[in-house]
């Protein structure tokens, strides 16, 4: 019985710090965001746009998050 709750401590242990990980990680993406107003020329493969770097850095955030979990999901 003892075993079952000590396991179950842990579990939610680094469910917690994963957590807050993420909090921590997305929490200094909003600030770099925040901080990065200027626009930015990004060059596409049949074109070129401007557009603030705060969308620039949430975009390559986002397909980087989605990139991630595709491979962990495959790997899985």
């Amino acid at each position: 019985m003892a075993d079952e709750t000590t396991h179950e401590r842990s579990i939610r242990a680094r469910q917690t710090i994963r957590v807050v990980v993420w909090m921590v990680f997305v929490g200094v993406l909003v600030l770099v965001a925040a901080i990065n107003t200027q626009e930015v020329g990004v060059d596409w493969v049949v074109g070129e746009a401007d557009m603030p770097l705060w969308v620039v850095i949430a975009c390559s955030a986002l397909a980087g998050a989605v990139v991630g979990y595709i491979a962990r999901w495959r790997r899985d």
